[in-house]
Formats: structure tokens, sequence, C-alpha cells
């Protein structure tokens, strides 16, 4: 019998689909150690060109003109223009996918963005790939981009989110509320103040963390200054990402602070990094909120551009485990109000996180997995 192989593709928009996609991979190592896993990236399939082209694309578009990613976000929901064009993408694009996986021979694929979901749904409906397919949607809205009757599992946030896609015509028996799959270690209750002691931080002092995702798009240093500047005592935590340029200018601003800063780039412990904080100041991507929920961080979202960010920030906001900070006076005013004048209102946000959270998310996905698909039992008894 062929050994079990989980072929994960993921896309590098964002951190938080490739971190979806290693988070099942980990458990199904940790618990099916004769299982064969692969991440892949959908940008590999294509030529250099192309996907360095879209990739900047995508990021100048959110950085300059993020109007226009709303209303392409939009038209995608809502054209049937839409609908043939992805059927043009696909046929265009999937030849290289084609071509992997034909030659990996995985069991199943596991698809954490759109894009790669809609590829391999179009190798099926051609009749080139007979291997089922299953999609883990990392954000609290599910875009109509997402659906195809060939994707044989879906896992989602939220019961909302079942109910939205069963309207779209999704079997309901396809769907799993399993919540969005964090890496394993956000199981862990770490103590805030021997993890600050181990990052080298203050362990008596307010703690914010501020992290623009993986390209780094926050105005840090705007942000950096007007916390700077609160009449409070604390210490800043700044992830930039692999946004080179800005970690230098931040650690050039660095030594003219008040208040202690420490800058990191890319980094693989934001577990810790949120268990040490206080208030998380952030993007709205389902991954970050996600892990920040696992460990009851009240999350402050920093102006949500147009599309799936405003979703997820009405979803957080909605649910009382984040605020919405429209501009930098906003950030302002809430920061003070959190620190300041009602600070009761930070352990209200984090017990309702904590309530709200899945950290199980990537077993229940494993789980589901491993029962429809893999012909191994696993190595441990758990509960997931």
């Amino acid at each position: 019998m062929a050994p079990n192989k989980v072929l994960f593709i993921s896309a590098p928009i964002g951190a938080g689909h490739t971190r979806a996609a290693q988070a099942v991979s980990d458990v199904i190592i940790d618990h099916y150690p004769d299982v064969e896993t692969c991440i892949c990236n959908v940008f590999d399939f294509f030529s250099p060109q192309f996907g360095e082209l879209l990739l900047k694309g995508y990021l100048k578009i959110l950085e300059y003109y993020p109007q226009a990613y709303g209303r392409m976000y939009d038209w995608g929901n809502a054209s049937g223009m839409a609908l043939y064009s992805r059927d043009l993408l696909s046929r265009y694009l999937a030849g290289r996918m084609f071509k992997f996986i034909a030659d990996y021979q995985p069991t199943v694929i596991v698809c954490t963005h759109a894009t790669p979901a809609g590829l391999v749904a179009w190798l099926v409906r051609q009749g080139k790939i007979n291997i089922p397919a299953a999609a883990v949607i990392t954000d609290y809205v599910v875009h109509r981009l997402w659906i195809y009757r060939e994707i044989a599992r879906y896992y989602v946030a939220d019961i909302l989110l079942r109910d939205s896609m069963i309207q779209q015509g999704v079997e309901p028996s396809s769907i799993g509320i399993t919540g969005i799959p964090v890496l394993p270690v956000f199981t862990q209750k770490l103590n805030k103040q021997q993890t600050r002691k181990k990052l080298g931080l203050k362990e008596d002092l307010k703690t914010i963390l501020i992290m623009g995702g993986g390209a780094g798009v926050l105005p840090m240093e705007q942000i950096l200054s007007l916390c700077n500047n609160l009449d409070v005592s604390l210490q800043l935590v700044l992830v930039t990402g692999k946004n080179t340029t800005l970690y230098d200018k931040l650690n050039k601003l660095k030594n003219t602070l008040r208040r202690p800063a420490h800058i990191y780039g890319y980094v693989d412990n934001v577990y810790e990094l949120m268990a040490a904080a206080d208030i998380f100041v952030s993007k709205p991507g389902g991954m970050s909120a996600a892990e920040a929920m696992a460990t009851g961080l009240p999350l402050i979202i920093f102006r949500p551009i147009p599309g799936q960010e405003e979703a997820n920030t009405r979803f957080l906001t909605k649910n009382g485990v984040a605020v919405c900070a429209d501009s930098l006076a906003d950030l302002k005013l809430i920061l003070h109000r959190l620190l300041i004048n009602n600070p009761e209102q930070l352990g209200i946000i984090s017990r309702q996180a904590l309530n709200m959270a899945k950290p199980n998310a990537a077993y229940s996905i494993v789980d589901d997995i491993a029962k429809n698909y893999f012909h191994v039992k696993s190595s441990k008894n758990y509960t997931n």
C-alpha cells in the first residue's frame, strides 16, 4: 500500500496562509510519523517573473491605493465575469502545478489560500487529477472565489461562515467548524513575567506588541512615536517581518526614545511575544487574530483595508475580542483608555478572547483528514 502523503499548497500573500499549513503539518508529523507532508508555495508553479510581479503589485496596491483592492474584492464576490476570469486564469496557470502533483502523488491536497484552491479544483474538474482536496479558510469571512464543488472538505473559523457557504451551495456535511489552525505551541499557557524575562523584557512594565504582518505594512514609525509619547510607563515590541528597510529605520530611532523598544525582523516565536504582551496592535489578518485569541491578548486593529480586513474587523469587534482604530488619533485615544482611564477593559477583552479561541483547530482538522483519508492510525492518543 502506498504511503500517505499530504500536500499543502499555500501562497506568500501574507504570512498567515503559510503558518496555517505549517500548523496542520506539524500536528500530522507529531501524531502520524508514517505520513509524509510537503508544503508548497503556489508561486513556485508560476514563472518567477509573473510571481514577483503579482506579489509586488499586490503590496503596492495595499500601500498606496487600498480602495482599489476593496473594489476588486467586491467585484470578485459579485460579478459573473469574475468567475469566467477565474477559470481562464486557472487554465493558464495550472499546468506546472499538475506536473508536480502527478509526480508527488499525494493522498490528499490541502489548500490554505483561494488561488491554489481554484487551480486544484480546475485540475479535478478537467479530470487531470483524482485526488481529494480540502481547503483551510484563514479569515473570518468566505470570499466566493473559495467556493468550488470539487473541494471535498472545508475547514472554517465560525458557524456563520458555514451558514454563508451553505447559501452558496456547499454541502453542509463537507464543512467543519474547526477554527483557524494555529501552531501547536499556542496551546501552551505561558507565564507572562517569566516569558518577558526570557525575552529580555522588563517584567513589571505594560507591554505593547506591534506587528505589521509578514510584509510589515503598518505605519510603524508613527505608531512608535505615538506610543513613546503616551503618559504611562510601558515598553514596546515591534516586529517588521521581512521589511528590512523598516527594520533598519526603527533600530536607528530606538536610542532616541523615552520608552524601551525591542525591534525584531522576521520571527518564529510569535507565541512568546504575544504571551509577553498586554496589548497587540496589528492588521486584522485571520491568523494573527486567531493567535491573539489563543493567548488571550487584546487586539487593536489599525486602519483595516476594504475587503477581508474590514470583514474580519466586523467579526472581531462584534465579538468583543478587538477594538478598531481608523487613524493615529483613534489609536492614541484607545491606548489612553485601555492603559489609563479604563484598564479593567483589558481584562474583559482578554477573557472574551480566550472564550472565543480555538487553539486546537489544527488538531481538529487533522482528526478529520485522518478519518477520511489516512489508512494509518495515530501514534498518540490525544483529545483536541
